[in-house]
């Protein structure tokens, strides 16, 4: 019964905890495959990233966004803010 006491304990109630402000990145939004090294190159992002918990708060610092307004409807529909993760598929084509 402690042990899990103590377990239930760690959570935090920071809904940004463990998640990092993309806003301080070299790259911006854009994920990057330093950035994202187990996910680099991976389609199946709700496979960590849970949709329910995607987009319901700003964690980014000074900035506000109107998080109602995020769609997730697919993992692609991630690209237009995140870039295309590695994934050649997500890619934007080549102007000719």
């Amino acid at each position: 019964m402690i042990l899990l006491l103590a377990l239930f304990a760690c959570g935090s109630d920071d809904p940004c905890a463990g998640r990092r402000d993309l806003s301080s990145s070299p790259a911006g939004l854009d994920l990057t495959a330093e950035e994202h090294p187990e996910g680099w190159g991976r389609q199946d992002c709700f496979q960590c990233h849970q949709r329910w918990t995607i987009h319901t708060t700003t964690c980014m610092e000074g900035v506000e966004l109107d998080t109602a307004a995020f769609e997730v409807s697919d993992e692609a529909s991630c690209v237009a803010c995140h870039g295309a993760n590695g994934v050649a598929a997500w890619a934007p084509a080549e102007d000719e």
